[in-house]
């Protein structure tokens, strides 16, 4: 029962100081995530810094816990967290219908598939470092080649840019790079996962690449059924008459979005075991089951129910991510490898966003550079990548820490600098627009 109430005052303290930062980043235009990673980081490093350093009793007198006394709530926050993010990847795959995925265009495909390749190769130049072995350098440069949509979009939302065409740009571009980067981080984890023969590699890339490809021509089939679903949904709507018929139609709708939550879930968890059956990341299923449900968000809602249930679940991911970098641990050698790691993640990802705009979408140098610093935050996919290192024993816990604090200096530097150049981009746009006028003006 001791034992019990100390886990609950842990998870109480962790969570109550997680929504604080995480307020507090938010206020400021920046993920909440990163606040709710720094807490996890700052609360066990306080507590590890009062045990070695002070030798205080403080956490064990008062609080009734050490820091061996992590282990159990950190493998409960680890489960919590993790089922956290297949559901977050399934409410990723609720906003991307096939439809849309589509039609984003052959620029938007060009420019994704640099943003993997040139990322990709800048994190596998460092199996040259001593501490970094074949495996952990792929998984780097899976790391690496991981974007966060969130951060790049929620600030062009605060600028009130989403209507331009860069910002139609970069969404369409991130639908194209979230569906390459899961699939790719999936088939790269299997093959750095297997320690059998060349052939076993192969034959499990094989399964995966089957898989999904059976699932794009199921979702593709589903959506053919959803249209007729609507349709005739449609004609029976267009056929009611009495106020109470519809108040007892909008009274089915609400129990159908309560009633499908649960098949949502069931699905959801059905085929991220699937896919970690097959050597796949369970997030690969997870977010292939969110765009089945896409298709039917209109007749059958499931997106409000189930982002309650993500909301509650995800903090518990990035506290416990937190939790696992020591800052203790880091050395100045580990210090100049997060330096050559942040730096890489930086410009591969800013100049292969740079070159795809420039080459194949024909923008100005400055349309270029927004288009590049938006791919640039690893933020959950990079923190997501290296979770799955660190369980399959690919990264050390040095190695670990590094890609975390990455993926978190990269999201954090990104919103002002795209501040600056959408700024500058209106500046230029008012003064050629001036230009033209007057020129106009002169000649009339």
């Amino acid at each position: 029962m001791e034992e019990l109430a100390n886990i609950i005052i842990q998870l109480f303290l962790l969570l109550v100081f997680a929504k604080i930062l995480g307020s507090i980043f938010e206020r400021f235009k920046m993920p909440k995530l990163i606040g709710e990673i720094l807490a996890g980081i700052l609360f066990i490093n306080i507590v590890i810094l009062s045990t070695e350093t002070f030798h205080s009793t403080f956490f064990e007198d008062i609080l009734g816990f050490t820091v061996a006394g992590f282990e159990t709530p950190g493998h409960f926050l680890q489960v919590m967290g993790e089922l956290g993010i297949i559901f977050l990847l399934f409410a990723v795959g609720l906003e991307t219908k096939f439809g849309d995925m589509m039609k984003v265009g052959k620029t938007s495909t060009y420019i994704a598939i640099l943003c993997l390749v040139i990322p990709f190769a800048g994190g596998m130049l460092f199996i040259f470092h001593e501490d970094i072995g074949f495996h952990a350098a792929v998984l780097l440069g899976a790391a690496m080649f991981g974007s966060s949509t969130a951060v790049g979009v929620e600030c062009l939302r605060n600028l009130d840019a989403m209507n331009t065409k860069e910002a139609k740009l970069i969404v369409s571009t991130t639908i194209i790079d979230d569906i390459l980067c899961l699939t790719l981080i999936g088939v790269i984890v299997s093959a750095s996962n297997d320690s059998g023969s060349t052939l076993m590699t192969i034959i499990n890339v094989t399964i995966v690449a089957v898989f999904i490809l059976f699932m794009f021509l199921f979702i593709s089939k589903i959506k053919r059924i959803a249209a007729r679903r609507k349709e005739r949904l449609a004609r029976n709507n267009a056929k009611k008459e009495m106020q109470r018929e519809d108040l007892k139609a909008e009274h089915a709708k609400r129990m159908s979005e309560l009633s499908v939550l649960g098949l949502a879930i069931l699905v959801c968890l059905g085929l991220s075991a699937f896919s970690m059956t097959i050597g796949l990341a369970a997030i690969v299923g997870a977010f292939l089951a969110g765009m089945l449900f896409a298709e039917f968000k209109d007749t059958v809602p499931v997106e409000h129910n189930f982002n309650v249930v993500t909301y509650f679940m995800l903090p518990f991911f990035f506290i416990w991510v937190g939790m696992n970098v020591h800052l203790n641990a880091i050395t100045v050698d580990i210090l100049v490898l997060l330096t050559l790691i942040v730096v890489v993640a930086i410009f591969t990802k800013w100049i292969a966003g740079y070159i795809g705009a420039i080459k194949f979408a024909k923008l100005s140098k400055e349309s270029a550079h927004l288009i590049g610093l938006s791919m640039v935050p690893r933020g959950e996919v990079g923190i997501i990548v290296a979770t799955i290192g660190l369980h399959w024993g690919v990264f050390h816990e040095d190695l670990f820490a590094v890609i975390i604090l990455m993926a978190l200096i990269t999201s954090i530097i990104v919103p002002p600098m795209m501040t600056r150049m959408y700024k500058k981009i209106q500046e230029n746009r008012a003064e050629a627009f001036e230009e033209a006028f007057k020129e106009h003006d002169g000649t009339g």
